[in-house]
């Protein structure tokens, strides 16, 4: 009787384990697209509130239509591009 009790002790536990570890993390994204540089005290801010930046771009844009990606045109059309993430509630 008291093997019967233990190891279905033991087999619940397990199976307990295995449920836990077969959770899926599940997230939440955020995109933001500046003409400005975002500063630390907003990063920070975007931190407090849980969001973690996974991704950081610099896109030229090409506001000419001309494909024409000279220094001049490049800065003053240039977009930054971040990415959050945080675990989804």
């Amino acid at each position: 009787m008291k093997a019967s009790i233990k190891a279905w002790f033991i087999t619940t536990i397990a199976m307990l384990i295995v449920a836990g570890c077969a959770t899926t993390q599940r997230w939440e994204y955020k995109t933001r697209t500046t003409h400005v540089r975002i500063g630390k005290s907003i990063l920070d801010q975007y931190g407090r509130s849980g969001w973690e930046l996974v991704q950081f771009t610099l896109i030229p844009a090409d506001k000419t239509g001309t494909n024409d990606l000279s220094a001049t045109n490049v800065m003053s059309s240039v977009e930054y591009e971040y990415i959050f993430k945080r675990p989804k509630k």
